[in-house]
């Protein structure tokens, strides 16, 4: 038999002082272990000899969103039906993680960022960096994780976590709104425009009135969807402009669930594609027939 050939990739960590390379190791390892599902990375080996930390996962060939984001060339290719498809893969993953299912513990991932989502060669988005995870505790009835030690990138930090530690699935929500809004604004979180006004970057920004549709990505709104406009249908914008706003809030218990979210995000995916050239050649093509029959 011919041996099968893959390409995988291979994250080498180097071993520290602290041991926070170690421990990071080790956390993504019983994370991914554990995790089953089309929208998180998926980790195929791993070697641990010290001072060799190794990990290999499956190959995710169009890189990650942060390629895209801010970099006019690259990002023009995705349409905004594609944006919300990615957004709606990224909810469904953490929802995925947010759940007790499988003999699967509820896991915080703590690091949800564009630079952590990848992107296959179908623009299917996976979860992805899981070093930074927290295993909600089995025996604790309580939602909230006590830690002292606030971790992540700054810019899409929750900031109820940020301000008293207390760690909960909506602190991945948070961070998945910031995400919400880089998509739309074609932007990452940290770019100088929004840094230069506030250090903590695109998310505070976001609060400030009438400012949205100014943000909205300029080749969104030149975007031609065959059906006699440009750019976004406006019940589709503004339905993921709402479900981003509330993944934003500032107190944890504001927050929406995944679920609720990803239900948003498929409205407005829906609102968009009721609008799409194949339902409108459908549209023209009926009013032709009944204008020939006449």
């Amino acid at each position: 038999m011919p041996r099968r050939r893959s390409t995988v990739a291979i994250k080498y960590i180097i071993l520290r002082e602290d041991a926070q390379g170690e421990q990071g190791f080790i956390a993504e390892i019983e994370t991914l272990s554990s995790c089953k599902h089309a929208n998180i990375v998926s980790l195929l080996g791993f070697c641990h000899e010290r001072p060799h930390m190794i990990l290999i996962y499956e190959f995710v060939s169009n890189g990650s969103l942060d390629d895209y984001l801010g970099n006019e060339g690259k990002m023009t290719n995705l349409t905004w039906v594609q944006r919300i498809k990615i957004c709606i893969d990224i909810a469904r993953g953490l929802d995925y993680i947010h759940t007790t299912m499988d003999n699967k513990q509820k896991i915080i991932h703590r690091d949800i960022k564009s630079a952590n989502i990848l992107l296959s060669k179908n623009w299917e988005a996976k979860i992805a960096d899981f070093g930074l995870s927290r295993f909600h505790p089995i025996n604790q009835t309580k939602s909230t994780i006590i830690t002292n030690n606030v971790v992540g990138t700054k810019v899409y930090w929750d900031p109820e976590y940020e301000r008293t530690g207390n760690l909960k699935k909506e602190s991945d929500v948070y961070s998945f709104g910031v995400v919400l809004f880089e998509v739309l604004t074609g932007k990452l979180a940290y770019d100088s425009l929004y840094t230069n006004e506030n250090e903590k970057g695109l998310a505070p920004i976001h609060i400030k009135k009438g400012t949205i549709t100014e943000m909205v990505d300029p080749n969104l709104k030149e975007e031609n969807t065959f059906t006699l406009r440009k750019g976004p249908n406006k019940d589709s914008l503004n339905t993921f402009i709402l479900i981003g706003h509330r993944c934003l809030a500032e107190k944890q218990a504001e927050r929406p669930t995944m679920k609720v979210v990803i239900e948003e995000l498929v409205k407005a995916l829906n609102f968009e594609v009721s609008q799409s050239p194949n339902n409108v050649n459908f549209y023209f093509l009926f009013i032709f027939l009944i204008s020939s029959n006449n």
